[in-house]
């Protein structure tokens, strides 16, 4: 029994059943008022079809807004506009899908409206974990005042929401200070003002944003600044999001800390008129020629849908990185080996400094129940062991994270130097490594 998407509930379909039975057994038994209680339910139960029915069509969908950026464990807020009446006698119900990752599925009611009214609903939804969510489509449900039938109606379509991979302040980085051939003037072009970038005649195709109009009011002609200009240096943070060298599940994964660290670094940097460029699973996310905050939104959508990659994924990384060029690299890496980190040495370009998280990721196989505490004080895995000294022997500098570490904490380690200017895991004592 439907009209128009209604359908009767449990309780319709009780009242239906007995009141076909009364209606049968009235007259059989020669009781009239047995035979007026059937009529009387049926009747019920085909007004609440035909009200409900008719009440879900007079709701529709204006308009949908979201937050354009969403971090990991904060709240958002998700806005529906609708317009039309609610009729009386029957209770009308929002209802918008959402997964259970953002609080399930939001149930709003819709108090009486006028007709033609625009009614704005809204509703927080919050992930602890970064990712693309469906949200919707949303429907409206329609109810009698007995609860004897449902009518349910789709109201527009599903969209995208990007929950971000959390983002951390860091502290200032100089690229001067980390050594390398190029690092210092890296650091200078940098620093450059604005005015100072290279200027060019307009070719088709040219982002109009770049156009230079104290220069193009000079020359008369169409100027724009140069994409070669050496003041957006190409910084590539490379993470290793291979599924079998990180632990545990969820926010609390050894996977959510590199995405969240590799997050940081590289908005850290893009703020800083770096252009970063993402390595993962052995490709480069794509070049992004924009202004400073959409190119940061554009990076923190990325990591918001990475997946964990393949098995292989950091030694195809390494040999992307060894055709690429840049003035610094930034590695967040899981489990490694003194094997899977030899060669990141020779694909490392000639000079450029290098800097590398190394995750201590067995701590996170105990649901990071073990909070490490500082790293220095704890003996390292043999294999990790190995591969930090491998990498601080040709010059990288090293740090080595667990699931208690803070990202700033573990990023001013990372980037501290001495009163003579080293950092303290470039130049490691002679020690004997474990076999």
């Amino acid at each position: 029994m439907t009209l128009g998407g209604a359908r009767p509930t449990a309780r319709g379909w009780a009242f239906s059943a007995v009141g076909l039975v009364a209606l049968v057994g009235g007259p059989v038994f020669g009781q009239r008022d047995i035979l007026r209680i059937g009529v009387l339910l049926l009747v019920l139960v085909l007004v609440a079809v035909w009200s409900t029915g008719r009440a879900v069509r007079t709701l529709d969908l204006v308009s949908r807004s979201k937050d354009e950026l969403v971090e990991a464990g904060v709240s958002s807020t998700v806005r529906l506009s609708v317009v039309g009446r609610a009729r009386a006698g029957v209770r009308l119900t929002v209802e918008d899908a959402a997964p259970l990752a953002l609080g399930g599925t939001a149930r709003l009611p819709v108090p009486r409206v006028r007709e033609g009214q625009t009614l704005d609903l809204e509703y927080k939804v919050r992930s602890e974990v970064r990712g693309s969510y469906p949200l919707g489509p949303a429907t409206v449900v329609a109810s009698d005042v007995f609860g004897l039938v449902r009518a349910r109606r789709v109201l527009g379509s599903s969209v995208v929401l990007d929950v971000l991979p959390r983002v951390h302040p860091l502290t200032e980085l100089t690229l001067g200070e980390l050594g390398g051939a190029r690092g210092s003037s890296a650091s200078a072009s940098a620093a450059a003002a604005p005015d100072d970038v290279s200027i060019r005649e307009y070719r088709v195709g040219d982002d109009l944003r770049r156009v230079h109009w104290r220069s193009t009011a000079r020359r008369g002609a169409v100027m724009v600044r140069s994409d070669e200009h050496p003041g957006r240096p190409d910084v590539v943070v490379l993470l290793d999001t291979r599924e079998g060298a990180h632990r545990g599940r969820g926010a609390g994964s050894s996977l959510e800390w590199a995405i969240s660290a590799g997050a940081s670094a590289a908005a850290h940097l893009q703020r800083r008129r770096h252009r970063v460029r993402l390595l993962h699973d052995g490709t480069y996310d794509p070049p992004r020629e924009l202004d400073e905050t959409s190119a940061v939104r554009g990076l923190m959508r990325s990591l918001a849908r990475l997946r964990p990659g393949a098995l292989d994924g950091l030694a195809r990384s390494v040999a992307e990185l060894g055709r690429a060029e840049a003035t610094l690299l930034v590695a967040v890496l899981g489990a490694v080996d003194e094997d899977d980190v030899a060669p990141l040495l020779a694909a490392r370009p000639l000079g450029v400094p290098a800097l590398a998280v190394l995750l201590r990721t067995d701590d996170w196989a105990g649901a990071a129940a073990r909070r490490t505490g500082d790293d220095a004080t704890r003996t390292l895995p043999p294999g990790l062991e190995r591969a930090r000294l491998v990498l601080a022997r040709a010059g990288w500098r090293t740090a080595v994270a667990g699931p208690g570490d803070a990202v700033p904490d573990v990023w001013a380690r990372l980037t501290r130097v001495d009163a003579r200017g080293n950092h303290p895991s470039s130049t490691p004592a002679p020690r004997e490594v474990p076999s």
